[in-house]
């Protein structure tokens, strides 16, 4: 793991937090560089005795201790959290690293003291298997140095990708939210399996290996998806009546519609 910045503190000690700690280590960072705060002395339990990192009820400390301060709170809570830290957090000493969700940088900004290098990140569940795919938006204020540190931590469980910030809402519906429509075609699926007599977990197991199979041609291929759609699709054959049905019952437009309706929710909770 290289980031300039060693020291890392994790205000939070939540799922997403856990997976970002276990990436740093596995990625070669040394434990001793990473302190954990939260007020539920199990999280900090279960983060000392399973990578033996130093955990703190005390917010302070992190500010205190760490270089790069990563707020990995319930939105809810990230007022409190800063209103706390914003005597103590300043331009020359501190990166912030948000991944609260649907807190805009300017929401941050509004509750430190002068001018902060701030970053803005939307990693996803997947993150917890190292196969995370995250957005990473900065503000004016952070360096080219501040950046790759992000970009450092967040590919340690996964791959990353620069946004601006406008497009993040987008964003969260698109890939944000990306695996909870996966397991929801993964139900379907299965419900539309039950006559093949197939034990639960059997028939599970042997659709997600086709959706992993199906994705990873499709990332290995120079084809569009388009195309690897017609290669499987024979003329009068299964597939095409399958597809024909998506296309009746307008299965694009139903997708797109969602999409859009995702990203203004994800606008409205910003703005509240």
């Amino acid at each position: 793991m290289n980031t300039p910045n060693n020291t890392i503190g994790f205000i939070g000690a939540g799922n997403m937090a856990s997976a970002l700690i276990a990436g740093l280590i596995n990625g070669g960072l040394d434990p001793k560089e990473i302190i954990s705060s939260s007020p539920e002395d199990s999280h900090l339990l279960s983060l000392s005795t399973e990578f033996g990192i130093k955990t703190t009820k005390d917010n302070m400390e992190i500010g205190r201790n760490c270089k790069t301060v990563v707020i990995a709170v319930k939105p809810h809570i990230v007022n409190s959290v800063l209103n706390e830290l914003s005597e103590l957090i300043n331009f020359e000493h501190h990166l912030i690293i948000s991944i609260a969700a649907g807190i805009k940088i300017n929401d941050i900004q509004k509750q430190l003291k002068g001018d902060q290098r701030i970053i803005r990140a939307m990693p996803n569940t997947p993150a917890s298997i190292g196969k995370g795919v995250t957005a990473i938006c900065a503000n004016d204020n952070s360096s080219d140095e501040d950046l790759k540190t992000s970009i450092g931590i967040f590919e340690s469980v996964g791959v990353t990708c620069l946004l601006q910030e406008k497009s993040l809402d987008l964003y969260t519906s698109l890939i944000g939210s990306g695996p909870a429509y996966i397991f929801y075609l993964v139900e379907a699926l299965m419900e539309s399996s039950k006559e093949l007599n197939f034990e639960e977990n059997e028939i599970k197991n042997l659709l997600l290996d086709m959706i992993i199979g199906s994705a990873e041609l499709a990332k290995q291929s120079s084809d569009s998806p388009a195309t690897l759609r017609k290669k499987v699709t024979s003329p009068g054959g299964v597939t095409e009546r399958a597809l024909e049905v998506f296309e009746e019952e307008k299965l694009k437009s139903i997708v797109q519609k969602a999409m859009k309706e995702a990203t203004e929710r994800s606008i409205e909770l910003g703005d509240k």
